[in-house]
């Protein structure tokens, strides 16, 4: 398993096509001022000793060379050894909320930012347990099955967004059944589900499904994202850039308000504890509390325990490839003199 420790270097990517952009400009701008000047053709005899293609090489060679520097800064690592692995703890399944409301920035940077920092806080104080991630608006998706590999989640935590279900809305007995699923059939204990919403536009049996599922040994806990004077949902273009606020039928900006009654009783009907996520790392604190409280299993599951680092090999590819370009001049060698003959 290949994984990269800082994917936020990735973005460093963006200056290839950046630099390509650059240096046709600069040979079409180039091309055209010696056209002003003359005959292209009698000015390259002019000029013998220069290979174009020579140039175009060392160009490819820059590119490469900044492609597996970008890869080493990454941080690539290799999971060598698949183990078996026991442990005690519990089974967690967090069930988080990806509608367009999420997008509100009545908190900072936004609810659903906010959200996805409070589970990457929580992971780090969980010992044992294993963790699985739903995603729901409209509908709701397994998208991790339960594990004790974090890294892996949280890998697939970065890559979520509200466009990651298709279908809008905020169905959480929908989440709570796919969370269900998650578990063992036979486990009567040893469970839990964390929600974490706004609340909004909820159907009314979420309340009956968590009270099914606390009977069976489930505890449910709520975390309420958003504020009770609300904020607007802003409307993104294709870029990323804000154009405009959502609007109802009538033209009206909507303004999203988290639903913490509903909250409430959503924890209490599942035996669980309700909280606003204000303070992230209080809010994991108390959670990670909640969690030791219940009854432990032994777990087994296989993980990848040993990751091995690979960047310097990227490194080592780039090295030989500047040493190469070290090599390569823009003149003429005499093996091209004895070709053009």
């Amino acid at each position: 398993m290949l994984r990269f420790e800082h994917t936020e270097y990735f973005f460093l990517l963006l200056f290839i096509p950046i630099t390509i952009g650059i240096y046709f400009y600069v040979h079409y701008q180039t091309k055209k001022q010696l056209q002003n000047i003359g005959n292209i053709d009698l000015i390259k005899r002019l000029m013998p000793d220069r290979n174009d293609k020579k140039s175009n090489i060392k160009f490819i060679l820059f590119n490469l060379i900044l492609f597996f520097l970008i890869l080493g800064l990454a941080q690539p690592q290799m999971g060598t050894k698949m183990e078996k692995v026991q442990r005690k703890g519990i089974d967690v399944v967090i069930a988080l909320d990806v509608s367009k409301s999420m997008l509100s920035q009545d908190v900072v940077p936004s609810r659903l930012e906010k959200s996805k920092l409070l589970i990457q806080t929580l992971l780090k104080k969980l010992d044992g347990d294993r963790v699985g991630l739903v995603i729901f608006a409209g509908n709701a998706y397994l998208q991790m099955p339960l594990t004790v590999d974090y890294s892996s989640l949280l890998l697939y935590l970065r890559s979520i967004n509200t466009n990651s279900v298709p279908t809008q809305g905020t169905i959480i007995t929908e989440a709570l059944e796919k969370s269900e699923k998650a578990f063992k059939e036979t486990d009567k204990k040893y469970k839990a589900i964390i929600v974490i919403t706004d609340g909004e536009d909820h159907e009314e049996n979420a309340i009956d499904k968590a009270e099914e599922l606390a009977s069976d040994g489930t505890k449910i806990f709520t975390i309420g994202v958003g504020t009770a004077n609300g904020g607007t949902i802003p409307v993104y273009d294709q870029n990323g850039n804000k154009v405009a606020e959502k609007k109802d039928e009538n033209g009206q900006v909507i303004i999203s308000k988290m639903n913490a009654n509903m909250l409430q009783a959503l924890a209490k009907g599942g035996n669980g504890n309700y909280y606003v996520l204000d303070n992230t790392k209080q809010v994991a604190e108390f959670l990670s509390k909640d969690i030791a409280k219940i009854e432990t299993k032994t777990i087994n599951d296989k993980v990848f325990t040993d990751f091995v680092e690979q960047f310097q090999y990227f490194l080592i590819f780039a090295l030989l490839l500047l040493i190469a370009d070290f090599f390569i001049t823009y003149r003429k060698n005499w093996f091209d003199f004895k070709n053009e003959k």
